[in-house]
């Protein structure tokens, strides 16, 4: 199994180069930049983290195709792929938080993604080129150069049709927080149909999970409030999937959990998302995250890579007192070398 990392933006500049020498230096596979919106911008990072780094792998997690147009997103990810051939991968999903963009939402996202990924594989084979899609539209154009590079396109997600679409037109999925065996399944259930229709095998796509990660002393230590938050986020960008297999994951659901689920307006509010992470079990914590000391973090990713995961992408969450750097030195030194 492979074991990446990945930056939220929110560390400074130069804090951000040192982390990805870091990574690099401790063998770590891939280290990835999120597109969150209103944090550092990611093919800026990107962009500079090519020139301070030599074989780590580098890429976005995850773009959307509305508020950057894919075309953009294919002429930046080819300049990237220039700067650091073979290194650079492209991961797209369907996007969240557009309330500060007035205009902006995320209609038939599984359209939106197929044709994304069209128009950037067109453009990155030099094609000059149209497309009067339901969603992504663009008028007789082409990169100005022929990209000697073709990034790998992946596409990120944990709802059931657009894990199809990835198992037919991606390079590679990433599996969106399902941190158990079970989940993963769950994931491969819905990727096998797009495979089969495609005339694809398991061999054609390859199964990567973002994971929230905390390690801990000891297991007796309370989950850290920042993976509260982390999987409070997770679970309400996809609130009907998770609702829906809420009772799959977890065993300890409040009759008080239920009802929120029930009746708390779809919004991202700081009221809502605190109430949330009030009441969210442990048991859906465990089932979105993995929490505990680094003997049982080698054991739950054994048990994800038992399942079929290649690569794990770690979203970092140290407890209060641990530097990142440190989490990073520590899960390379006493979990890598077992995955």
């Amino acid at each position: 199994m492979d074991l990446s990392v990945a930056s939220l933006g929110g560390e400074p500049g130069q804090r951000f180069l040192q982390q990805v020498r870091l990574a690099e230096s401790l063998g770590y596979h891939d280290f990835f930049h999120n597109d969150k919106k209103w944090a550092r911008e990611v093919f800026a990072r990107l962009g500079a983290a090519t020139q301070v780094t030599t074989r780590i792998g580098l890429g976005t997690s995850v773009l959307d195709p509305y508020t950057r147009h894919p075309a953009l997103a294919a002429q930046a990810a080819a300049t990237l792929a220039e700067l650091a051939p073979g290194r650079i991968r492209i991961i797209m999903g369907s996007g969240s938080h557009f309330e500060t963009l007035p205009g902006y939402v995320n209609p038939k996202p599984v359209r939106a993604l197929r044709e994304a990924a069209e128009l950037l594989r067109r453009l990155w084979a030099g094609e000059r080129l149209t497309i009067d899609g339901e969603v992504v539209r663009f008028r007789d154009g082409a990169l100005d150069w022929r990209p000697e590079e073709t990034p790998p396109f992946y596409i990120a997600s944990r709802g059931p049709q657009i894990l199809k679409l990835a198992g037919e037109i991606a390079d590679g999925v990433l599996i969106g927080s399902f941190a158990t065996p079970p989940g993963i399944e769950y994931a491969k259930a819905h990727i096998a149909p797009g495979l089969a229709a495609a005339h694809r095998g398991w061999g054609d796509i390859k199964l990567c999970a973002w994971i929230y990660v905390s390690l801990l002393d000891d297991e007796a230590e309370p989950v850290p409030e920042s993976i509260r938050r982390g999987v409070s986020f997770a679970f309400w960008s996809s609130r009907k999937v998770l609702t829906d297999m809420a009772d799959s994951l977890a065993e300890d659901i409040s009759d008080e959990f239920r009802r929120f689920l029930r009746e708390a307006p779809h919004e991202w509010s700081a009221g809502i998302m605190a109430e949330l992470r009030r009441l969210i079990p442990r048991g859906i914590i465990d089932s979105l995250a993995i929490v505990g000391t680094a003997a049982q973090v080698t054991a739950r990713l054994k048990a994800l890579a038992a399942a079929g995961i290649e690569e794990v992408v770690i979203w970092p969450f140290p407890k209060p007192g641990q530097e990142l750097e440190i989490f990073l030195t520590r899960l390379a030194r006493e979990v890598m070398p077992a995955v």
